[in-house]
C-alpha cells in the first residue's frame, strides 16, 4: 500500500505510521518503507518492535525493486512517499503496490492542489494495467465540517472511496514520540476510519497460522 500526495504537509507520514501501527498492534507482520529524505516513518519504525522498517532514497543508483527485501511472512507493506518526485518515479511507486491511499486536508487550497496530480495518477498506464485501487483519507481534521463536506463532494465526483477522517488527536503525536502504537494512548480514536480501512483492505483471520490475522492484499511485485 502506497501513501502518496505531492503536496507537503498533507499528513502522509503520520497516516503511513498510523496504518502500520494499527495493523502491527493487531498482530500483523507489518513493514514500512520510507522513501522520504526526512526519514520520519523510518525513525518511528526502526525502534518499534512490531514493525520492520526500511528506507530508500529515490536518488539512489540502486533500483528500488532490488533494494527492498521483504520477509516472506510479511502481511502488509506500507510505503511512505516523498513530497517531491517525478512522473517517472511516481509510476515506479505505483507499479509495486496494490492499493494507494491519498491523504488530503479539508481545505479548498489542498483540494485544488491535489486535482492535477490525481488526474495524472489515475490516467497513468501503470495505474490501469496493474488495476491499482485508490482511496482517500481526510487528514488533520479538527471539526471543519464545511471543509470536510467540500472534500467529500469532490471525491464523490471522482468516484473513488473516502475511507474517513483522521483527527489531530494527541495520541498520534505520542505514538511518534514513544515509537509505539497510537492505540496505547487512545484506543477509541477515529474508529470509523480504521474499521473502514480494514474493510477496504479485505483483512481476515489467517486460520493456518494459529488464528493470526493477515491481509489478502500482500503484493508480490514489491518483493
Amino acid at each position: 500500500m502506497l501513501v502518496i500526495n505531492r503536496k507537503g504537509g498533507a499528513g502522509k507520514s503520520t497516516l503511513a505510521i498510523s496504518i502500520a501501527s494499527w495493523y502491527a498492534h493487531q498482530g500483523f507482520k507489518t513493514e514500512i518503507v520510507d522513501l522520504d529524505p526526512q526519514g520520519t516513518s523510518y525513525f518511528w519504525g526502526s525502534k518499534n518492535e512490531g514493525v520492520r522498517a526500511q528506507k530508500f532514497l529515490p536518488t539512489s543508483n540502486i533500483p528500488f525493486s532490488l533494494a527492498l527485501r521483504l520477509e516472506a511472512d510479511t502481511h502488509l507493506t506500507v510505503v511512505d512517499s516523498p513530497s517531491n518526485f517525478s512522473q517517472f518515479e511516481m509510476e515506479k511507486y505505483v507499479s509495486m503496490v496494490d492499493k494507494i491511499i491519498f491523504p488530503v486536508q479539508p481545505s479548498p487550497i489542498d483540494v485544488h492542489s491535489m486535482l492535477g496530480f490525481v488526474k495524472s495518477l489515475i490516467s497513468s498506464k501503470v495505474f490501469h494495467s496493474n488495476e491499482v485501487e485508490l482511496a482517500f483519507v481526510i487528514t488533520r481534521c479538527n471539526g471543519q465540517q464545511q471543509g470536510r463536506q467540500f472534500v467529500d463532494r469532490v471525491i464523490k465526483h471522482m468516484k473513488y472511496p473516502l475511507l474517513g477522517t483522521m483527527s489531530e488527536d494527541i495520541c498520534y503525536q505520542e505514538m511518534f514520540a514513544q515509537r509505539t502504537s497510537f492505540l496505547e494512548f487512545n484506543p477509541n480514536v477515529d474508529q470509523h476510519l480504521w474499521h473502514t480501512l480494514d474493510s477496504w483492505l479485505s483483512v481476515e483471520p489467517d486460520l493456518s497460522s494459529g488464528g493470526h490475522r493477515k491481509s489478502r492484499s500482500v503484493n508480490p511485485r514489491i518483493a
